[in-house]
């Protein structure tokens, strides 16, 4: 019966403690690249969009861009913790198409950007101007998308001609 009791209490306390979830994401990486911040911000998208890979379909992208603090922001949501939205690969909607078109750059106060979708996006990429030449770079969010993201921006800071 005591061992029954411990089993219990032990599977009780780990289960609890993997429910314990923040809304705010880790931080990974962060530096400050050569370029400006919404040629690299649009270079990131065109390169995520044109990523062929299944498992990046279920990202939504968002590019923003601040005109008050001169700052461009890359939001991957990950449709599949979004309310209303039907992922494309369910079952219940088979005949999904796929739409590949352009993310429209939106231009928004940075006191105006929307907070209650934080939860559910997979990295949020902000592109901060620091001089004509240079922007910091911070990303965060989950660490296999944010590792796929940060190299697409690595490729686009060292690359001389933007695609």
């Amino acid at each position: 019966m005591k061992v029954l009791l411990v089993l219990f209490t032990v599977s009780f306390l780990s289960a609890c403690a993997h429910l314990i979830d923040s809304k705010e994401k880790p931080q990974w990486y962060e530096e400050t690249l050569a370029g400006e911040h919404a040629v690299l911000a649009d270079c990131v998208i065109n390169k995520l969009q044109s990523d062929g890979r299944s498992f990046m379909r279920t990202l939504q992208f968002r590019n923003r861009r601040y005109s008050d603090i001169d700052a461009s922001e890359i939001d991957a949501l990950d449709t599949r913790y979004l309310r209303n939205m039907v992922a494309t690969y369910a079952p219940s909607n088979p005949d999904a198409v796929l739409i590949y078109a352009t993310a429209a750059t939106e231009t928004l106060p940075y006191a105006h950007r929307n907070t209650d979708s934080e939860s559910a996006y997979a990295f949020a990429l902000m592109l901060k101007k620091i001089d004509d030449t240079t922007v910091n770079a911070t990303l965060k969010g989950d660490r296999y998308f944010a590792d796929i993201a940060w190299k697409i921006l690595q490729t686009c800071a060292t690359s001389t001609a933007y695609p």
